[in-house]
């Protein structure tokens, strides 16, 4: 039998422009794209091409999506595609669609797309990484009723490493949140809450880690929303921290050094 081949699209933040070209290509050659209703902007769905099957997960359960992509495939469509929220990779249904397509021997691709983290930071003129302060970045979220997290991967053990943390679909417990992040985190640390990024109706709020709680009760910042911590938040008001890539003193592979110290080495 024939099958078609299936790529998983990661359909970012949510702005259709933040779509990579090459998803954009596959949207507009996929013959069926299942899409969850309740976190894909459908402003996406517009970019299908005409006549295209459109399947919206979010009523359905893992064998009836099983059931519907088989038969799909099976009938030796151009392709078929499955929208996933920011990236793939990252709190996704991925691993189980793979694993009944790797049983069945149908072909598939992986798309990537721009994580809400990345596009928060980008939002809010930021970066998550900043010389001598934080060149780590972890992406954790706290446990939910979709399942726990492994031991040591909570987020009171991971904050220990006072590196950039990125807190995922947490919002629903922020108040417990917060206080493991207190516990090795300075209350002024800085912090970023994210949602609908990307979208008309985004919501960045700046705040310290100890303004977290309330800054998210009063804007009513639910469950889908990100929170971004950690010093290097701070980076674009703190001009004295360079990387030492341009700098005049450093010489690297591609340029020695112009002024009168001989730093060597390469990269940052």
């Amino acid at each position: 039998m024939k099958y078609s081949k299936v790529f998983f699209l990661g359909a970012g933040p949510g702005d259709t422009e933040l779509l990579t070209v090459k998803a954009h290509k596959i949207l507009k050659k996929s013959d069926a794209v299942f899409y969850a209703g309740s976190l894909i902007n459908r402003e996406a769905l517009a970019l299908t091409k005409k006549g295209a099957e459109l399947i919206d997960l979010k009523g359905l359960t893992y064998e009836e999506i099983k059931e519907r992509l088989l038969a799909l495939v099976g009938k030796g469509l151009k392709a078929v595609s499955i929208l996933h929220a920011g990236d793939s990779s990252l709190y996704s249904s991925i691993n189980e669609q793979m694993a009944y397509l790797e049983e069945e021997g149908i072909p598939y691709e992986i798309i990537p797309g721009v994580s809400v983290a990345f596009a928060a930071a980008a939002s809010n003129k930021s970066a998550l990484t900043l010389p001598g302060i934080s060149q780590a970045l972890i992406f954790c979220r706290a446990a939910g009723r979709t399942g726990g997290v492994p031991e040591g991967q909570d987020i009171k053990s991971l904050a220990r490493h006072r590196a950039s943390m990125a807190v995922y679909l947490s919002f629903g417990t922020i108040e417990s949140v917060v206080s493991d992040l207190m516990e090795s985190y300075p209350p002024e640390t800085p912090c970023l809450i994210a949602k609908n990024v990307s979208l008309k109706d985004e919501l960045l709020i700046d705040c310290a880690l100890k303004d977290v709680a309330r800054k998210a009760g009063e804007h009513s910042v639910k469950n889908m929303a990100v929170l971004l911590v950690g010093e290097a938040l701070s980076g674009k008001t703190r001009k004295e921290i360079k990387s030492k890539l341009y700098d005049k003193d450093f010489s690297h592979a591609f340029r020695k050094a112009k002024g009168s110290g001989l730093a060597g080495g390469v990269g940052k």
